[in-house]
């Protein structure tokens, strides 16, 4: 029955999903922008590859990339990813009716990197739409949500 559970998961999530989102934190001004998020499966594994790309509301113009992995083990989900900004993040959750919480379990920056402390992320399925949240500390200030988007499915 564990089989289903973890095709379920992997369903809910497979596709390419894109809509708006608002950032904000305390130590900048508010942005707008656009995201897009692409799952696509890897086989029979029980594993999905991650892209996330951003850019700047109403342009063209690139504000951040990502790409990972989504791992599903039962009802546990782990996400595996790189950023171009020097980061690299492990955060392990699980799934319960349609939301994944997400806990960063390790986290790895390069000696470049800002001093972001922690991360923490959300993805909730709705009727229609997958609403992603985005928690971080940086600059002394602790667990401040950052980022917030709403996606459609594309394809």
């Amino acid at each position: 029955a564990w089989i289903n559970v973890v095709r379920g998961l992997l369903d809910a999530l497979e596709g390419v999903w894109e809509g708006p989102g608002e950032g904000h934190y305390p130590t900048m001004e508010p942005f707008a922008y656009r995201e897009q998020l692409t799952f696509s499966r890897l086989g029979d594994k029980p594993i999905l590859s991650y892209t996330q790309r951003t850019w700047r509301a109403g342009t063209d113009t690139p504000l951040h990339a990502e790409c990972g992995y989504v791992r599903v083990d039962r009802d546990r989900v782990e996400l595996v990813i790189a950023q171009p900004t020097g980061f690299t993040e492990i955060h392990h959750g699980a799934s319960a009716g349609g939301v994944y919480e997400l806990g960063l379990t390790a986290f790895g920056r390069t000696a470049s990197a800002l001093r972001v402390d922690t991360v923490r992320r959300r993805w909730a399925l709705d009727a229609h739409d997958l609403v992603v949240d985005l928690w971080m500390s940086y600059a002394g200030v602790v667990d401040a949500h950052h980022l917030r988007s709403r996606l459609r499915r594309q394809l």
